[in-house]
Order: structure tokens, then C-alpha cells, then sequence
């Protein structure tokens, strides 16, 4: 199927005319979209690393039912209640600070704080470490994933750390 074809048929959603419920006993989202309910529903990022804002919504079949080209203009209700379904299914911890960044071979040694705790865990050299404009991904020699969204809002000590490390 050509591209122009496939994104014909996706059901691209407003963001200001969806309502998001999370239903905690079936573990999925309930869309209301101008008073039609889609249930059952569970959330993808098919770019989680390049545009995570980005949501494709998949019925229990594993179908692709409709699109959020971007999350963050739900209503705020609605987005907390899709954040919790997303922070479930990927778990990319937000480094906050960097406390040391030692070096060992070809391999760093990272001891940081992030919004889920402090965290220690090792790269292999630069080629983890992918700078995104302001953000940074990091990814640790057990293929777990970190993001610092901004290195502007890092304190000074950590940038010096990230700084001479990329």
C-alpha cells in the first residue's frame, strides 16, 4: 500500500474533542470522541525517542483505531489519565542531575538522580549517549533508556559532567 494511501486511512483524532478515562480494572483507555466511546484501548508511541508525543491507539487485537498526532493538547485530565497507561509501558527515566561520570576503558560509569530515584548504570563510550537539540538520550549497556529533556534545566555541575562526557 502506498504511504499517501495509509495515511489516508488513519482516524486522526483533534485532541481538543477527545476525552481519555483510564479503566484500572481492564488496565486500558476509554476514548469519547463527540460522544462516540471507543474502549478497550491500548496506547503506542511509534517514535518514542524522536517524537513521543506522537500516539497510536490499538483496540485488544492489536489494531491501530486512531491517532493523537500529539498527546500534549488533551485536556489535562485526559493526559494524566494517558500518561499513566504510557508511564506503565515505557519506563524512560528523566535524569535530573548527574552526580559523576568516571571513566573505564571505553565504558562510563554514571551515578544520577532521576525522577524515579537515584540511578547508577554504565555506557558504552559516546555512541550511547545521542544528543537531540536541547535532549539527550542515553542508553546503558543493558539497553535500558534515559532522556534528559532539557540540559538547560540541569544544574551547572551536572552539565560540566555531561558536557565533558559528549
Amino acid at each position: 500500500m502506498p504511504l499517501a494511501d495509509f495515511l489516508s486511512q488513519l482516524n486522526v483524532l483533534d485532541p481538543k474533542k477527545v476525552k481519555v478515562v483510564f479503566e484500572e480494572k481492564e488496565n486500558s483507555l476509554k476514548l469519547n470522541v463527540d460522544g462516540k466511546v471507543l474502549c478497550s484501548l491500548v496506547p503506542a508511541k511509534p517514535f518514542p525517542i524522536t517524537s513521543p508525543e506522537y500516539i497510536i491507539l490499538r483496540d485488544s487485537y492489536g489494531v491501530d483505531v486512531c491517532v493523537i498526532r500529539n498527546y500534549n493538547e488533551l485536556d489535562e485530565e485526559s493526559r494524566k489519565n494517558l500518561q499513566i497507561m504510557l508511564d506503565k509501558m515505557y519506563f524512560i527515566p528523566r535524569i535530573t542531575a548527574i552526580r559523576k561520570i568516571e571513566t573505564s576503558g571505553d565504558e562510563f560509569k554514571w551515578e544520577t538522580e532521576t525522577d524515579k530515584g537515584p540511578k547508577s548504570f554504565r555506557t558504552r563510550g559516546r555512541m550511547s549517549i545521542i544528543p537531540m537539540g536541547n535532549r539527550v538520550i542515553v542508553t546503558d549497556v543493558d539497553d535500558n533508556v534515559y532522556e534528559i529533556d532539557d540540559i538547560y534545566n540541569l544544574d551547572s555541575k551536572s552539565r560540566r559532567e555531561l558536557e565533558s562526557t559528549i
